[in-house]
């Protein structure tokens, strides 16, 4: 059994890397339906494997019910997360890093429908949560017998799988990731993270780009009366 879940953790931490760096190599779309539809594919295989091998499968990869304590863990969970992620940023900012190439793959989510982006957040919140945390924590503490080298691989595979971000941005993955994964840890409830996950990625592909696009109108109206 311990061999099944070795392959499941293979394809939890190792999938995702493989696909990232495919795409790169043959400058593929990251963002493409068919990326987003591999990512389902990749959580439903480990879920599957999960149950196979572990006969508590649900319980280990945090399916249970929600609590109230979960609830205000998650609030705290995302307001850590929002925070840290801003002033990591403006620390970076005052420092005069510049990274081109977060510029761009930000402009190119903006640039996508708003149906499509909320696709790539509910995409994102669900099987990440599940790769990352559910399994590769959750199943890969048993398989490891230690939390802490679960906890670790997924944070460091988590942060080399979103390279494509740009220097400029892993650092607010690594902190978001710590604290996706600390949530996991103290709450042991894949819903939990993804909920605070979910509500990160909406807010910065969602919201932000709606309130963006709703100043651009008010300046462009004001102009035209002016």
């Amino acid at each position: 059994m311990v061999t099944i879940l070795c392959i499941g953790l293979a394809v939890s931490l190792g999938g995702p890397l493989l696909y990232v760096l495919t795409a790169k190599g043959f400058s593929l779309n990251s963002l493409s339906v068919t990326g987003r539809l591999l990512h389902w594919l990749l959580a439903a295989v480990v879920l599957v494997i999960a149950a196979y091998g572990d006969g508590a499968w649900l319980l280990r990869i945090g399916v249970k019910q929600f609590e109230w304590s979960d609830l205000l863990s998650t609030i705290v969970a995302i307001i850590a997360m929002l925070a840290g992620a801003i002033i990591l940023q403006v620390l970076i900012t005052k420092l005069g890093f510049k990274d081109k190439k977060a510029s761009e793959l930000q402009q190119k989510i903006y640039g996508l429908s708003a149906p499509y982006r909320f696709f790539i957040v509910i995409t994102a919140a669900v099987t990440e949560e599940v790769l990352y945390r559910g399994y590769a924590i959750g199943i890969g503490q048993e398989v490891f017998g230690s939390l802490t080298i679960a906890f670790v691989l997924s944070l460091v595979v988590f942060v080399a799988a979103h390279f494509t971000h740009g220097a400029k941005a892993l650092a607010g993955i690594l902190w978001i990731s710590f604290v996706m994964s600390l949530l996991f840890a103290v709450t042991g409830n894949l819903f939990a993270c993804i909920l605070a996950h979910f509500v990160v990625d909406a807010l910065g592909t969602l919201f932000v780009p709606w309130v963006a696009s709703r100043q651009r109108a008010r300046a462009a109206l004001s102009a035209s009366e002016g």
